[in-house]
């Protein structure tokens, strides 16, 4: 027997009330609500006077919680549920960092100027923030610093998945073109032993790398990659095109072409938006374009864009993770 389907009513209610499920989500998070319950469940009075919180709205906050089946209440102990428990900072496939993030005042403001990009193709961010994301970042260590954060820990979820998919044998050398602090360079450099590499980055980002015990197999290039890309046998574009337009990937990919012979790589890291669409691929889309103007791509654009530029998609490899490997070679 097929389950009862939710009224469209209902459904519509639930949608639109998004806003309030990430509002809620992110402060309890931030008041440490989630970390206190994910060390034994507790009371009411016990969340309220360790998190220093006013009992009477924790109460009713936590009511809305357990309704998206991120608590229970049993008896007068609240537990988080399997849902509550990806909220917890330590866990794989922790969302906590991501739930604080898309709480905080930027992304917020940001997302609450969506109609401008829907009317203009434009980024959200810098007309309510006043510069571009990434300027913005640098201003703000209160907040760049906890996307970097986040950042590296789905670097190192993802790298020995990248690791283990690709077969780096037939190459010598390895460039990780806006590479970060190396965390998918060092896993590829440990599982390959044959292999040397170079990161490539600015220099603000390359200083805090975490390459100093492989200083013999690796070179620390500053750099900027919409100037020049360093030559390699196999270059690697991790989580770099999800940033920009499809004319700025253009300039990217035409100095990734300059730097490629015959027999060389190019590996493109990135989630692919599946056919049908799945949701978190569709909300990546428009995150980045809300952010920054950035886009997720399905197979067959991220090929016309390969095209563009003189490059052939040769295939596309799948991960133990959410990322896809996509081949290219001139």
């Amino acid at each position: 027997m097929n389950p009862p389907q939710e009224p469209p009513q209902a459904r519509i209610w639930q949608l639109g009330l998004g806003f309030a499920t990430t509002t809620v989500l992110s402060a309890l998070v931030k008041a440490g609500v989630i970390e206190q319950l994910g060390e034994q469940p507790k009371t009411l009075p016990e969340l309220a006077q360790t998190c220093g919180l006013n009992a009477d709205v924790l109460s009713r906050t936590l009511r809305f919680a357990a309704v998206i089946d991120v608590v229970t209440l049993d008896g007068e102990q609240y537990a988080l549920t399997d849902v509550g428990r990806l909220l917890l900072k330590d866990v794989p496939g922790s969302l906590s960092m991501f739930l604080l993030l898309m709480g905080s005042e930027p992304w917020r403001n940001a997302w609450n100027n969506f109609s401008h990009t829907l009317a203009t193709g434009d980024n959200a961010f810098e007309p309510v923030m006043g510069v571009g994301f990434f300027e913005y970042l640098d201003q703000h260590p209160e907040y760049g610093a906890p996307l970097n954060q986040w950042m590296t820990i789905q670097a190192s979820m993802a790298a020995r998945a990248i690791a283990d998919a690709y077969d780096f044998t037939p190459f010598g050398t390895i460039c990780d073109i806006g590479g970060g602090q190396g965390i998918l360079l060092q896993t590829i450099l440990i599982a390959n032993p044959h292999l040397r590499g170079i990161l490539y980055d600015q220099e603000n980002v390359v200083k805090g790398h975490v390459l100093a015990d492989m200083a013999a197999r690796v070179e620390i290039q500053p750099g900027n990659f919409f100037e020049r890309v360093p030559g390699s046998d196999v270059l690697l574009l991790k989580h770099v095109l999800i940033d920009w337009s499809d004319e700025n990937c253009q300039v990217i990919l035409s100095h990734c072409r300059e730097a490629m012979q015959p027999s060389s790589r190019l590996l493109i890291v990135e989630m692919v938006i599946p056919s049908p669409p799945d949701l978190t691929g569709a909300f990546y889309d428009l995150h980045m374009q809300v952010l920054n103007g950035g886009r997720e791509r399905t197979e067959n654009e991220f090929s016309l864009l390969l095209q563009k530029e003189g490059l052939k998609l040769n295939r596309m490899i799948a991960t133990k993770s959410p990322m896809k490997i996509i081949e290219a070679s001139v």
